[in-house]
């Protein structure tokens, strides 16, 4: 990928980056076994900790764009219900409608809150993450 005009490529050395995303995934994987494995400990169903991830997750992914509109209590209220909108559709299309449901849905379901967002709140102020 080509930097920007002016601006010095910055020289990674490839086997810490193969390093750090091994790490990276051997965290995710031992958090997971954690979690399930308290769940089941604790006699907590498993569609919870789908839910807390699908929220976790959503809030990382969408909330980035938006985090300079936290302090507003309008938009806090309005993505907590969006989050909420997003795990119980995520949630119902895998456990009834299945998989090949999931990809349309998840792509229409982000739509709608992102025009929803747009519409009272305005574009993301950010550029993504730098």
């Amino acid at each position: 990928m080509d930097s920007a005009v002016g601006e010095e490529k910055k020289k990674r050395n490839r086997a810490l980056d193969l390093l750090l995303l091994m790490g990276a995934g051997l965290i995710v994987a031992a958090a997971s076994a954690a979690a399930f494995w308290i769940s089941d400990e604790h006699h907590i169903s498993p569609g919870w900790l789908f839910a807390a991830g699908a929220a976790v997750i959503f809030f990382l992914v969408v909330g980035w764009g938006y985090r300079r509109k936290f302090r507003d209590p309008a938009f806090v209220s309005f993505f907590l219900a969006w989050t909420l909108a997003h795990v119980v559709v995520f949630l119902l299309v895998l456990a009834y409608l299945g998989f090949l449901w999931y990809l349309p849905i998840m792509v229409l379901e982000p739509w709608v809150g992102y025009t929803i967002a747009i519409w009272q709140f305005g574009p993301p102020p950010d550029k993504g993450i730098r």
